[in-house]
């Protein structure tokens, strides 16, 4: 396993593709993933591809790259356009050696605020995939999902089967678990023979007036439980890329509300019971001053913490991967 970024940790620098290769190979950082509004969304021309390809061969480092969402709800095309734009982006990709695809059905809006219901949203997202299949088979690639507040696990891992494990796989989000409720250890149990991609990103959760909420911290210093779920990951994917995807900002698992509740309708309560113990050692550790109070760490801006704690999160992984025998 290695440790790189994804592109969206380094947002306060406003880098280009070019600039976060060259950020990562100077402060010790593996490779990047380039998620969102980067490469592939922004240009199919071969050029400029194999240019982002060649700069991060040169510097040593890994590259992953986003294909659009699979989600045609997101935008006014039909099933045939969106798999057209999705065939071409993957062909795109195959030709500069990227073959392990990042993508999303969307966000937490999606499943929640759209006028769309979520399992129509679904099962036409499945379509698109496998309209896609054949072309992603022709050329040995395969598009992750991930978690992105829109899909859990035990969606992502269906998903996956239905459509061919061999063509989608999942981009796990470890601190997105925690906005389902999903347990980290259950869902990285579930998920781990589908990851292929990662958004490597930590979290603490602690109680509010309709559930809990989720507040990101650097690796290593919230809530997942990394000496358990890497062994985990490794098992099936050795060579798995750890991308730190780090920011701040609160997100909500409405666990107290009904209608929310009603919508995980696999979530068991056994683990449920796991992760709410989460969020009560989390409570005792501010209430204790083990941990900063959450409101007071929010006001302080990612931008001027952002080196400090990616650095910090490549520390600490790399030395655990090291200590599990995992280190690539």
């Amino acid at each position: 396993m290695k440790v790189g970024l994804d592109g969206f940790a380094l947002h306060p620098l406003k880098l280009d593709p070019f600039g976060m290769f060259d950020y990562c190979a100077e402060h010790g950082f593996a490779g990047v993933l380039l998620s969102g509004a980067r490469g592939l969304s922004e240009t199919l021309d071969h050029g400029e591809l194999m240019a982002l390809r060649s700069r991060a061969d040169e510097l040593g480092l890994y590259s992953h790259v986003s294909v659009y969402p699979t989600n045609p709800h997101l935008s006014d095309k039909t099933v045939d356009q969106v798999v057209a734009d999705l065939t071409a982006q993957t062909e795109a990709a195959a030709a500069c050696g990227w073959h392990e695809l990042h993508s999303s059905l969307g966000a937490e809006k999606e499943r929640y605020d759209s006028e769309v219901s979520w399992a129509q949203q679904f099962a036409d997202s499945t379509e698109v995939l496998k309209g896609v299949a054949p072309v992603l088979r022709d050329h040995g690639s395969r598009i992750n999902l991930e978690n992105h507040g829109d899909t859990t696990t035990f969606e992502l891992v269906r998903l996956a089967e239905e459509v061919g494990p061999d063509v989608v796989g999942i981009c796990l989000d470890t601190a997105n678990l925690l906005v389902f409720a999903e347990n980290p250890v259950d869902a990285v149990t579930r998920a781990a023979p589908y990851v292929h991609l990662t958004h490597t990103k930590d979290a603490i959760i602690f109680f509010c007036e309709t559930g809990f909420q989720r507040q990101g911290r650097a690796v290593g210093q919230g809530s997942i439980p990394w000496q358990e779920v890497l062994p985990i990951l490794g098992r099936y994917s050795p060579e798995l890329h750890l991308s730190i995807e780090d920011h701040k900002w609160f997100f909500y698992a409405h666990i107290f509300d009904e209608k929310w509740m009603g919508e995980q309708k696999d979530l068991g309560r056994d683990e449920l019971s796991r992760t709410v113990r989460i969020a009560w050692e989390v409570d005792r550790k501010i209430r204790t001053g083990e941990l900063p109070d959450p409101e007071e760490y929010e006001a302080i801006p990612y931008a001027d913490e952002m080196q400090q704690r990616l650095e910090s999160g490549r520390d600490y992984l790399n030395g655990l991967l090291e200590r599990l025998g995992l280190k690539g």
